[in-house]
């Protein structure tokens, strides 16, 4: 990789704040929000429809999961994931023109190249016993400052994490940005929260879905720096102290002060969807 032409498309991303990346960001996420409101119902049946279908897996159900689970619901992951991931993939290039799946081997569940930007986006199932109010991160889900070593690859300095109690260091491995076919292209980052009640055993219905969009780490890590500018937006996961590959918290209530736009739940009234932001 060449360093100067990296590192001027690098001082490129961070110019003005990252004014231009912040609002690549918000742009790709209105786009995203509007169609995917737009299916959002077929999401919500397509999900649904694993109660209905019932009779033919229940026998071999998944494994009830956890340190002593109350066996009160069926693990539902695969039920949300599976169903956002071939809606989204479809839906694709519908928004977006010249939708590339360049290959790269750690990222989110679904990843896609579009004319300025790599997106990621994974799906997150949240039951009754998951929080709500935050998603939790692996380090190759969580873009960096990107720099650039001696030897022509990228890296990602530490961040801190700080919690109520404690502060630990993050590692974010996922690159900020990419140099493709000599186009520079930003990573953005999402995480869509598919949020379900538990009715009975198997009556698992969909309740909401929530886009979120977590800022680029030239912004998070440097420039306007919102990692430590806005309190509690990264706080530490839940692994133990000698987990190495630590997790991290991104928490919603901060993220949505910084802008409303990042998240916005999709809510159903009598099936119709429609969409809501977090108030500040």
């Amino acid at each position: 990789m060449d360093k100067e032409e990296y590192n001027k498309a690098r001082d490129f991303l961070l110019r003005d704040g990252c004014k231009e990346l912040l609002q690549l960001e918000k742009d790709t996420t209105e786009l995203l929000i509007n169609k995917i409101t737009e299916i959002a119902s077929f999401i919500k049946e397509d999900f649904d429809k694993a109660t209905e279908l019932m009779p033919f897996w229940e026998r071999y159900a998944p494994v009830q999961r956890g340190h002593k689970p109350r066996g009160e619901a069926f693990p539902w992951g695969e039920v949300g994931e599976k169903v956002i991931e071939g809606h989204l993939y479809s839906l694709m290039p519908n928004i977006f023109e010249n939708v590339r799946f360049v290959g790269v081997p750690y990222g989110h569940d679904i990843r896609f190249m579009t004319n300025n930007a790599f997106v990621h986006i994974d799906a997150k199932s949240t039951g009754p016993t998951d929080n709500t109010e935050e998603v939790v991160s692996s380090p190759n889900q969580v873009t960096g400052n990107g720099k650039l070593d001696d030897d022509g690859k990228v890296y990602n300095e530490m961040a801190e994490m700080k919690g109520p109690q404690v502060t630990r260091e993050f590692q974010p491995e996922l690159a900020p940005f990419y140099i493709i076919d000599n186009q520079v292209i930003p990573t953005l980052t999402y995480y869509l929260k598919i949020v379900y009640s538990v009715k009975s055993l198997g009556e698992q219905p969909l309740e909401y879905l929530e886009l979120i969009s977590v800022p680029n780490g030239l912004a998070l890590f440097d420039g306007p720096n919102l990692n430590k500018n806005v309190k509690g937006l990264l706080t530490p996961g839940k692994d133990e102290i000698k987990v190495v590959r630590k997790r991290t918290r991104i928490k919603l209530a901060p993220l949505a002060e910084l802008d409303s736009w990042r998240c916005q739940k999709i809510k159903f009234v009598n099936g119709v969807p429609y969409i809501e932001q977090r108030a500040k």
